[in-house]
């Protein structure tokens, strides 16, 4: 599989295939992922905390700039998905462990684009890409019990279950299991 990256005006992309590019933050996408994430609120809110704290465009642009310098000093890496040139979701490390060389996976997508494997494909070109430069070996996905797309999207990515913590999830006032999955990828 042919993974490329291109570096140009500071931003880094990762080209998963012709109509999906993996693009490090830039404030130029917060107008647009700020409506993607107003249009699924209710949706993501089933599984997530964060939309309800994401009120306006400029809640969206400084999240944007968190992860941008996050990215930079490679605390975590944050990837805007791109569709047809149209940002709609996010795929990230929200945390990098750089001595056991271990990344926690986190992404959402536009309900209105789901279905067409861009996650899928976003998550196995992201992963080569960081395990063939031996950036990260092993790779961790969590998810409610409760969201079946997500869980789904973990094993179609061939991540295996490790297993299941009890109320590890505190989302909408209720204690949710949480699903983990791991995937270890080699460059040998």
């Amino acid at each position: 599989m042919d993974i490329k990256l291109a570096e140009n005006d500071k931003k880094e992309r990762i080209f998963v295939d012709e109509h999906i590019v993996l693009e490090s933050p830039s404030v130029q996408y917060a107008a647009a992922l700020y409506d993607v994430i107003n249009y699924n609120r209710d949706y993501f809110s089933q599984f997530m905390a964060w939309p309800h704290f994401v009120n306006h465009q400029v809640d969206t642009a400084n999240f944007l700039n968190s992860c941008l310098l996050a990215h930079q000093k490679n605390d975590g890496k944050t990837y805007i998905i791109l569709y047809k040139h149209n940002p709609v979701g996010l795929l990230s490390f929200n945390r990098i462990d750089h001595t056991n060389k271990t990344a926690y996976i986190g992404y959402w997508l536009d309900s209105r684009v789901q279905g067409k494997g861009i996650m899928t494909r976003a998550i196995k070109i992201l992963t080569e890409y960081y395990a063939s430069r031996q950036i990260i070996h092993c790779f961790v996905i969590k998810c409610t019990v409760d969201n079946a797309k997500s869980n789904e999207v973990a094993k179609r990515c061939a991540f295996v279950y490790e297993g299941r913590f009890r109320q590890a999830e505190y989302l909408n006032g209720i204690y949710h299991d949480q699903n983990t999955y791991g995937l270890i990828l080699s460059s040998n």
